[in-house]
């Protein structure tokens, strides 16, 4: 649960929910034309699953788009699903990138405390700042 919490958090912080919303709107449109328009699709459910295999770009082979209406809504939702899958990635990477620069300016900082305060240091405290430099120059 604490992994949804991060992402709804991720999402909320960077603004696409928004985009998250019409892509959900277009998705749900999307598969009442299915619906509609394919004559093997028989209930709306089957109009989802589709729609689900063709954006994630599986193709199950279950069926298959046959009127231009289907096909269109089709050629949308996977359009915009590619849109979305790299705009949701872009953000999650680059709230792990802000996470983790945090970190290593945060390690940087109490580095540099530890050696404007040098002649006060314990002999094991002196160790450790010792190997974190070895560290740094590998």
């Amino acid at each position: 649960m604490n992994k949804l919490r991060v992402l709804g958090l991720i999402v909320k912080r960077s603004g696409v929910g928004k985009g998250l919303l019409i892509f959900l709107a277009v998705y749900m449109v999307c598969a009442a034309i299915v619906q509609i328009s394919e004559p093997n699709i028989n209930n709306y459910g089957d109009a989802l699953w589709f729609l689900w295999a063709v954006s994630l770009t599986v193709g199950l082979g279950d069926y298959t788009a046959v009127t231009p209406l289907g096909r269109s809504a089709v050629v949308l939702c996977s359009l915009f699903a590619v849109v979305i899958v790299g705009i949701v990635t872009a953000v999650v990477v680059d709230y792990f990138n802000e996470v983790r620069q945090h970190q290593l300016d945060e390690s940087v900082v109490v580095f540099l405390d530890k050696l404007e305060r040098l002649p006060s240091l314990s002999k094991e405290e002196l160790e450790t700042i010792a190997k974190k430099v070895k560290k740094l120059r590998r």
